[in-house]
């Protein structure tokens, strides 16, 4: 009885209460991606906001709204501009400095590294003072320029941009901004609200978060084929996201990846060898198992890289007198699609066993090491790798 009345009260309260049980199935039918409210699956900029949120870039407010006709702050924009690319993991070495913006702002490494990439252009003082205003509402001019920095285009005078601009307040566009529109035109990047009546670019007038939305996806979508060469630059050195962390490895000059001295490389053997068969001077070759990346996820070493070198010492493991030994001296490495360079590592092989008080006493341990077996080759010199095109540098190439 106890089970059927829970049965029946359950039934009771979803019929005098219907959004107690029945809201968050419907929600997720009805809603947009984000859950937004105010933005249905009509609105003229819904499919760009659905995406900028999807990936994490812009997001909406506590109440469940997405606010589209709210203006964002000039810091806000050049974060979301920043994350659009990816970029937000890149290095700030020379940060700029403000009078009106510091470092413990939350968007201050957003913001530097937009001028790092040429999204912002260096500032200029204003009664001597430099000033970057992060809290005033961005103009459309100014987010327009933004995203237009981030693509490589052609030169264009202002004689062809105003022949390329035909809006009703054309003739308004102060001079510096002839070109970043006209180009920004030809980009399809001008983010006109189809809704409103008159084709007016308005370039002073606060962006709004759903032209932002509208923007900053185009932008992602030029940028993936034509980024400016700072931002191409970096995104190359991003080839692999997968891969071995090598803890060690860090980056010096923005593009030289360093593994340095002293590192173990955990590489795969191609052949069997044994110390009580092989001999001093027996060749050898060893391949990087899986993709070797910094934590920032930069290929270092590619899956199959090859490392070549010699047995240096083999010592048979003679009862009493002494346990197997094999040293594995590295003398190249070979990456795909470049020539063999010197590489000094080495590998001392003795069997785990050796420390054992029996194999102290009685020696006379084996060593081998089996085909697809590990080896862990210590580095003697620093590896050094340009990471824009994964190229394995020597010394005289630095």
């Amino acid at each position: 009885m106890k089970k059927y009345f829970i049965i029946f009260t359950v039934l009771f309260l979803s019929l005098i209460c219907p959004q107690t049980f029945a809201a968050e199935p419907i929600l997720d039918v009805i809603l947009p991606s984000g859950g937004f409210t105010d933005i249905p699956d009509n609105y003229w900029a819904y499919p760009e906001i659905r995406e900028l949120y999807r990936l994490g870039i812009m997001s909406g407010y506590p109440d469940g709204n997405f606010y589209p006709d709210k203006s964002i702050t000039r810091e806000e924009f050049a974060t979301a501009a920043i994350k659009s690319l990816g970029l937000q993991d890149e290095v700030v070495w020379e940060p700029l400095k403000f009078d009106d913006f510091y470092e413990r702002d939350w968007a201050w490494n957003y913001v530097q590294l937009a001028y790092v990439f040429g999204l912002l252009t260096p500032p200029r003082p204003v009664n001597g003072e430099y000033l970057f205003r992060p809290e005033d509402s961005i103009l459309r001019c100014h987010a327009i320029s933004i995203a237009v920095n981030a693509i490589k285009t052609l030169p264009i005078n202002d004689q062809k941009a105003k022949a390329v601009l035909d809006y009703e307040d054309t003739y308004e566009l102060p001079n510096w901004f002839l070109k970043p529109a006209a180009k920004a035109q030809l980009l399809d990047m001008l983010v006109i609200d189809p809704r409103k009546p008159q084709r007016l670019i308005e370039y002073d007038k606060p962006i709004t978060r759903a032209e932002t939305a509208v923007l900053l996806f185009d932008m992602i979508e030029e940028a993936k084929t034509n980024p400016n060469e700072k931002i191409k630059k970096a995104m190359n050195k991003k080839i692999s996201a997968y891969g071995h962390v090598l803890q060690d490895a860090y980056i010096e000059d923005e593009v030289i990846a360093v593994i340095p001295k002293g590192t173990i490389l955990p590489l795969v053997v191609t052949e069997k060898f044994s110390s009580q068969k092989a001999i001093e001077g027996q060749k050898y070759t060893a391949l990087v198992p899986k993709n070797f990346i910094h934590n920032r996820k930069y290929l270092l070493l590619e899956n199959g890289t090859k490392f070549h070198g010699h047995l240096k010492k083999v010592n048979k493991g003679r009862l009493f007198t002494r346990n197997g030994e094999i040293i594995f001296e590295n003398d190249t490495i070979e990456a795909r699609k470049q020539p063999s360079m010197k590489l000094q590592a080495i590998a001392d092989v003795t069997n785990k066993n050796n420390n054992k008080l029996f194999r102290k006493i009685f020696k006379a341990s084996r060593v081998r090491v089996d085909r697809g077996e590990f080896l862990e080759l210590k580095l003697l010199q620093d590896l050094k790798i340009d990471v824009t095109n994964g190229k394995l540098l020597e010394q005289e190439d630095l």
